[in-house]
């Protein structure tokens, strides 16, 4: 939190509602912070299927054309 904010909230919101406010904004940054782990974890997971896809071998079927009688 910004000091300006943090300035404001102290100074002007009564006393109640600054402490649900920072109790509400301290779960807030906890929930934020475990979604962008959860978010790295799932990057990681699809960087890794898309790698193991690029490396698969190919298959190449050798064949001639056949004529019609």
């Amino acid at each position: 939190m910004s000091k300006l904010k943090k300035w404001l909230y102290e100074r002007f919101l009564p006393a109640w509602c600054r402490d649900d406010l920072m109790r509400a904004n301290e779960l807030l940054s906890e929930k934020c912070k475990a979604q962008a782990r959860e978010i790295e974890r799932l990057q990681a997971y699809i960087d890794g299927v898309q790698a193991a896809q690029r490396r698969q071998p190919r298959i190449v079927i050798n064949c001639r054309e056949v004529s019609k009688p």
